[in-house]
């Protein structure tokens, strides 16, 4: 699996929230440069609990300023965040179940889901955040 190099796409336009993207990402990276380490459950256990707390601090920053300026897709957002968590949290509930084939998964998952996340979803909140005086 190849590292996430950051790219100005994945902007949002909102300094904060592109901050902690890049973290999530480096997150990420540092998962798939110690992919070889992944194979014990307690590592991935740790890694996944990291990841899931992170994620979940990103996610209330995101829905505060949703909320606070009233982008009417926040409710969508709210269940994938939430659908991230749940998925992330079935891993880390099988991560001694075959951690060889858990990393694997788990980082095609993870990295998919964030690039992808950011590219459709956040970009629906660029312009509002922008429109609202946000950067």
């Amino acid at each position: 699996m190849k590292i996430i190099n950051w790219k100005d796409e994945f902007s949002v336009g909102v300094k904060e929230l592109d901050d902690q993207h890049k973290k999530l990402i480096d997150m990420i990276n540092h998962l798939i440069a110690e992919q070889s380490s992944l194979t014990d459950s307690a590592t991935i256990a740790d890694l996944l609990t990291k990841m899931t707390n992170y994620a979940q601090e990103h996610f209330r920053a995101e829905e505060y300023l949703m909320a606070e300026y009233g982008f009417d897709k926040k409710e969508q957002q709210v269940k994938q965040h939430q659908a991230f968590i749940d998925k992330t949290i079935s891993f880390h509930s099988a991560s001694d179940v075959g951690p060889n084939i858990l990393s694997v998964a788990l980082l095609d998952y993870l990295s998919t889901w964030l690039i992808s996340h950011i590219l459709t979803e956040d970009m629906q909140y660029k312009d509002f955040f922008n429109s609202k005086g946000l950067s």
